[in-house]
């Protein structure tokens, strides 16, 4: 689950109208006005001279300094240190992942073997900025946490990415596997910036029940989002949006829309039938490397599978009827 920031919507307030002045006065306003205007004209032509002279003369800004990934990994281990004390497990994981707190060296080996197998042949590109992620042992100091930095609850009780400070922020107590999901959204960022939100949650979702049966490959098992779709598929309502071809071409706004959780099911069992075929990384990096000329990706889906997602609807909803 990503953040979505909060619009704040700005009112005009509307100033009255000065009330318009008599008919016996009407010629001396329309001098003093059109003398006033002639004024104000010769002032604004001078000032605008003036600017541009300025504006021509002043020396350019500076341009920023250029990213210092060193510097920015120093900077998140200190504020780790000040977040939870100078004794707290911290290490840096592919260059880039800053972890820390009081779970971070439960965790360890699971990071590591989850990042081993994203960049084995599935994400080709690392974010090139440092991000933190703050790893809690229960669910207390976590909320705590949230409280005291964003001033709101945690999104989830579980974790989540915030992309602005670039940190995830993990419960650890119910387990891990919202780690392996929050780590996919800061990598598809960077792999695959035009990336629509199905295929980026659907593969985070695909691996909240990792199964990594050797070093450097991940799957993902049935889970807890089943019972949403199978749901779904049986109902007369919601069937038609339950399809494998509803996915493309949908918003992002729709995706987060009314039927969000049943979406979320969708594109995660849609990566999962892909995954068990051996076709969901051909997929996702021939859609990423052609997404200029197939924005929905169904063209690719078509190259890749050899059904359109139309035709693939029936095979996906009988595939997913077993198991």
């Amino acid at each position: 689950m990503r953040a979505i920031p909060i619009l704040l919507v700005l009112t005009a307030l509307g100033c009255e109208r000065p009330p318009r002045p008599s008919t016996s006065t009407s010629t001396s306003t329309s001098t003093s006005t059109s003398t006033s205007t002639s004024a104000s004209a010769s002032t604004s032509t001078s000032t605008s001279a003036s600017s541009a002279t300025a504006m021509a003369s002043a020396p350019p800004k500076p341009s920023p300094p250029p990213y210092d990934l060193s510097a920015d990994i120093a900077a998140r281990l200190a504020d780790a240190r000040r977040d939870f004390g100078d004794t707290t497990p911290t290490f840096v994981e592919a260059d880039v992942f800053v972890v820390a707190g009081p779970a971070a060296a439960g965790t360890a080996k699971f990071t590591r073997d989850v990042l081993a197998a994203y960049f084995n042949g599935r994400f080709d590109k690392r974010p090139a900025r440092a991000l933190s992620i703050y790893m809690f042992a229960s669910a207390a100091p976590y909320e705590a946490f949230c409280k005291k930095r964003f001033n709101e609850p945690c999104l989830s009780p579980y974790g989540f990415y915030h992309p602005d400070p670039r940190i995830i922020v993990m419960n650890a107590g119910p387990g891990i596997g919202t780690l392996s999901h929050e780590l996919v959204h800061p990598i598809v960022e960077a792999d695959f910036p035009r990336a629509p939100t199905w295929i980026n949650e659907g593969i985070a979702s695909l691996f909240e029940a990792p199964v990594m049966p050797r070093s450097g490959e991940i799957h993902g098992a049935k889970n807890w989002r089943f019972p949403r779709l199978a749901a779904a598929l049986a109902s007369e309502k919601q069937r038609d949006e339950a399809k494998l071809d509803a996915l493309f071409g949908m918003s992002d706004q729709n995706f987060r829309g009314e039927h969000e959780g049943l979406h979320y099911a969708t594109a995660r069992y849609v990566c999962q039938w892909l995954d068990a075929r051996g076709l969901l990384w051909p997929f996702y990096r021939k859609w990423r490397d052609n997404v200029a000329s197939d924005p929905t990706g169904a063209r690719t889906f078509a190259d890749v599978t050899g059904m359109s997602p139309k035709d693939a609807s029936d095979v996906w909803i009988k595939w997913v009827r077993s198991i």
